[in-house]
């Protein structure tokens, strides 16, 4: 798994171990979601990012399936009276701050291998388990942004109404980018200098329409 030994670019071996970090983490029980529940997800997203049929399937009522089916393919589509209409018709925010963090995940790994030129990782097999329904310690609270969030909203708290998504977000951020104390140094270098990182980074916000 994520052996990338044939790459015509060398990449490094702790970007790999994260991949697989992402992809054991995928298929086991999450907060809200279970593994199957979560390779669904992420089935989801890829197949709506590469314009191909959505997996059929009942495992997912059909808000979470329509929130990741557009995470995948057109995040800036999403609105707060889209999210105010998925948690009427049933899926709690708690769940769609997971199911974001699923997708996020798989798409982060996809979209590498693409610009690597290399072939997609298969999805993980699911596995067997509960969710755990952990909680915070500190209760999240949705103020300006449109999920509920534990202190000011901010993309490092984006994800922590979920504290399991959380820490999946950090493991897989050092290595794919910069870990929290990494970017306090500007003199930082990962192959390319922190100046062409930032100009990346900057690029892919534009295109992908991010805001915040």
């Amino acid at each position: 798994m994520f052996d990338f030994d044939q790459s015509e670019v060398p990449i490094r071996e702790n970007l790999a171990d994260a991949f697989r970090h992402v992809w054991g983490h995928l298929s086991t029980a999450g907060t809200w979601w279970s593994g199957p529940e979560r390779v669904a997800i992420a089935e989801i997203a890829r197949a709506a990012y590469q314009d191909q049929p959505i997996p059929e399937g009942d495992l997912l009522p059909v808000p979470a399936r329509e929130a990741a089916a557009l995470v995948g393919k057109q995040p800036s589509a999403i609105t707060a009276e889209l999210i105010q209409t998925w948690e009427i018709a049933g899926l709690d925010a708690t769940q769609y701050v997971e199911l974001i963090a699923v997708a996020a995940q798989v798409t982060t790994v996809d979209t590498f291998h693409r610009a690597m030129g290399l072939e997609l990782e298969p999805l993980p097999y699911p596995q067997s388990g509960t969710p755990s329904r952990e909680l915070p310690a500190v209760p999240a609270r949705k103020t300006r942004a449109w999920v509920p969030m534990v202190g000011p909203p901010t993309i490092p708290t984006s994800l922590s109404a979920v504290p399991n998504e959380m820490a999946a977000l950090e493991a897989l951020h050092g290595p794919a980018y910069l870990t929290y104390e990494e970017m306090s140094d500007p003199t930082i270098q990962k192959g390319l200098s922190r100046a062409q990182m930032e100009l990346v980074a900057a690029r892919t916000s534009a295109i992908n329409e991010c805001f915040f």
